[in-house]
């Protein structure tokens, strides 16, 4: 994982704040999909102890929502965590970052 690449993800999804973005989030073939009125990402290196989260998290700050059945729904947290270690695949553009962990492949798209 190259520290420089992950630096990199944080400042081109920290230059989106204050717009909507949308995550889209496939793991072992489920989808979810998320809306944040973005605030900021922040980025975090830690011993977790809870081996689901990770090490490595980019964290979303701001008001999210979930679609389901067609209806938006508020998240009861303000920020979304993204578990990043094995990140590979990289791939940054002005309005959409795509990614894959060890675990899901991410596509965050501003809206």
């Amino acid at each position: 994982m190259s520290d420089t690449k992950i630096i990199e993800l944080k400042d081109v999804i920290n230059g989106w704040a204050g717009n909507q973005i949308s995550i889209r989030k496939e793991e072992t073939g489920d989808i979810d999909q998320i809306r944040i009125s973005l605030q900021k990402a922040t980025f975090e290196q830690r011993d977790a102890a809870d081996e689901y989260l990770g090490d490595h998290i980019l964290f979303l700050h701001g008001t999210a929502y979930a679609a389901e059945e067609g209806i938006s729904v508020e998240l009861p947290a303000i920020t979304y965590e993204i578990p990043i270690d094995g990140i590979t695949d990289i791939r940054l553009d002005s309005d959409i970052v795509s990614f894959e962990t060890s675990r899901a492949q991410y596509v965050v798209n501003k809206n």
